[in-house]
């Protein structure tokens, strides 16, 4: 008798789609096969897909607090309208804007996501409520003020040992700076002296304008930069990484970083389309994320994928849709340091189940009707760390329509 078993499904097993049963005690997945199988709480998957949970691996959820707040600019103008919009924001702000994020990202099939912003402990409040997982860090910017600095990083410190590991594990802390451009040379390699064993995430090479002005501050392009101050190691996840040149996608593979590409938020922004086929062939673990919904609009894993897709087939490259399960899912769980995203025993009980839709008929491949005409919705059930969040699409740790009005509410006064 198992925790949970999910019974009947189409599964995910060695790279490949066959009939199995899951098994799952604790938060652990425990048994993958088709011999039958009972437990405690049993769902029954018959028609429908069982995949690992989405990893989202970069994202500002409290954004959905600002979705479609800012439209039609480049990164530069549209940074400078937001940061005016957040300096009105409030602790509670973030928490119901992060609530919200949990709700379209627990519907639309992902389980973890990593994030950095501001009022954090609104965001772990939020993540430990929802169910869903989260590898959180405060977004910490000196603006090359030596005081500040010592504030923002007493901020991300402090944040660490308060949260991580709190909720059964499900949230893990890191470190989160900007980015080169709005964090010094010195708060960048205080950062890297106080990280040893924490996972760091940072914005780098997002846009031209990014990649000219650390050219003129220090002579080297973003990677370069930081490479030479010895930032990059297989701890560092960067996020975006647009206008890279062949040697910047060495270093990246040589230092062992993983890289969380944002398709839609990088055309959203005018930014530009990054070289994942490229990364991948020097085997860079490249993941997928959405970015906050302001820059994107939405949160949904399955959109970012097919669009990743599409982007890489316009530059003529082509990479199985396998490729991009992996980036969605094991690549992710992988760049933060958790043994996730396969359904395999002894892996995280993270686990989607995905209905059959008119969408995916006929099903010539399962990984190209999943990934390349889902919408999010066919997605059914939702367990994370072994637990039952969502079931035949209502979820169990929250009341959505609280949710909306509270963030509706919170949008008015901002317009105001």
């Amino acid at each position: 008798m198992y925790d949970l078993a999910i019974k009947g499904g189409i599964c995910l097993v060695d790279k490949e789609f066959t009939a199995a049963n899951v098994g799952v005690n604790g938060n652990k997945i425990v048994y993958v096969g088709r011999e039958d199988i009972a437990g405690e709480i049993e769902i029954y998957a018959s028609g429908c897909f069982i995949l690992p949970g989405l990893f989202n691996a970069h994202t500002h959820a409290a954004m959905t607090a600002l979705r479609g707040y800012a439209e039609n600019m480049p990164l530069k103008d549209w940074l400078e309208n937001v940061w005016r919009m957040e300096a009105n924001l409030k602790c509670k702000d973030v928490y119901w804007g992060s609530i919200l994020a949990c709700v379209e990202m627990i519907k639309t099939g992902t389980t973890c996501f990593a994030d950095m912003y501001i009022f954090m402990d609104e965001v772990a409040k939020a993540v430990g409520e929802s169910g869903i997982r989260a590898i959180l860090g405060y977004g910490m910017a000196d603006r090359g003020d030596a005081e500040r600095a010592k504030k923002e990083l007493e901020v991300g410190l402090k944040f660490i040992k308060d949260w991580d590991g709190t909720f059964e594990g499900r949230i893990r802390c890191i470190l989160t700076p900007h980015a080169p451009y709005t964090c010094s040379k010195e708060f960048l390699l205080k950062i890297k002296e106080v990280s040893p064993g924490l996972v760091k995430h940072i914005h780098v090479s997002e846009t031209k304008w990014e990649v000219e002005e650390i050219k003129k501050t220090y002579g080297l392009t973003p990677v370069r930069f930081l490479d030479s101050i010895g930032f990059l190691d297989e701890k560092t996840v960067v996020a975006h990484a647009v206008w890279l040149d062949d040697e910047e996608i060495k270093i990246l593979a040589e230092r062992k970083v993983s890289v969380a590409h944002c398709p839609a938020s990088n055309l959203k922004l005018s930014s530009g389309i990054a070289r994942v086929a490229e990364m991948l062939e020097q085997g860079v673990n490249v993941c997928i994320g959405t970015d906050g919904a302001a820059s994107n609009n939405m949160l949904n894993m399955f959109a970012e994928i097919r669009l990743a897709s599409l982007l890489q087939l316009y530059r003529q490259k082509y990479i199985s849709g396998q490729q991009y399960l992996k980036m969605a899912t094991e690549n992710g769980y992988r760049a933060y340091g958790l043994r996730g995203g396969r359904i395999e025993k002894g892996y995280l009980a993270d686990i989607i189940v995905v209905s059959k839709s008119y969408s995916h008929i006929p099903v010539y491949n399962p990984f190209h009707s999943i990934l390349f005409a889902s919408k999010g919705c066919e997605v059914k059930h939702v367990i994370v760390n072994g637990e039952l969040v969502m079931e035949d699409r209502a979820i169990l740790t929250l009341d959505e329509e609280r949710v909306l009005e509270k963030v509706e509410e919170i949008a008015e006064r901002l317009a105001s």
